[in-house]
């Protein structure tokens, strides 16, 4: 069956959740621990007392390394931005355009965000959901302190035409403040605030006939959609 926007960023926080969990717990035994062998060095003296400070500043070490990673909650903003830019796809007539969300890539762990099909051709959309500003400079855009990369949205793309056959455009929108209206570009690829994600796609060159991306429609769901085919087929 088809996945709803965001779906893999919901997974993802559920797991980022439950690590954090296990790793407090892991983190608040080993403090534990410490404080023991810490204690127990008070009480003797030499060489033994020695061999358990050490033990307690390994403990310590190791509740430092086991310590919960941040913010699981940054993957629910990425879901929130994935649905948010599902919806305004939504506006696309569905007579013309094909919308898919959150397909897993076969034999990898990444999926592709958002994939369209239409007049203007195909496009591999990844969704950026940021509370620090964006802002576009020369050939580059940086979200905050970083640049923002578009390796990944770029082999995504690579990975769309090859199995579908035909041309795949990557492109990123951004959801938060700082970028100006016309985007900019991250590594040769187009990034725009998410208002001005319709306009973009609609204004492209007209590159394929309705029967053309009804034909790149079933291969779509025929590649990351088997089970619907098998039972069509049934």
């Amino acid at each position: 069956m088809r996945t709803a926007a965001g779906t893999s960023a919901v997974a993802g926080y559920r797991a980022a959740r439950a690590q954090r969990r296990r790793a407090a717990a892991v983190s608040a035994g080993l403090m534990a621990a410490a404080a023991a062998a810490g204690w127990d060095a008070g009480q003797v003296a030499g060489t033994a007392r020695v061999a358990l400070a050490v033990v307690a500043a390994a403990f310590l070490l190791a509740a430092y390394l086991a310590r919960p990673r941040p913010d699981p909650g940054r993957w629910l903003r990425g879901a929130a931005g994935e649905v948010a830019t599902a919806a305004r796809l939504d506006r696309l007539p569905a007579r013309r355009w094909t919308v898919r969300h959150d397909l897993p890539i076969p034999g990898s762990r990444a999926n592709v965000d958002h994939l369209v099909i239409g007049s203007t051709g195909v496009w591999v959309i990844d969704t950026k959901t940021t509370r620090a500003p964006a802002r576009a400079g020369w050939r580059t855009v940086r979200v905050g302190d970083r640049k923002l990369d578009s390796g990944p949205v770029r082999w995504e793309a690579a990975v769309m035409a090859d199995r579908l056959d035909t041309p795949v455009r990557p492109l990123i929108v951004v959801h938060g403040g700082g970028l100006r209206r016309r985007g900019g570009r991250a590594g040769g690829v187009r990034v725009l605030p998410v208002d001005r994600l319709l306009r973009h796609l609609r204004r492209g060159r007209w590159q394929l006939d309705w029967t053309r991306v009804a034909e790149l429609t079933d291969r779509v769901d025929e590649v990351f959609f088997p089970e619907k085919e098998a039972a069509h087929d049934g």
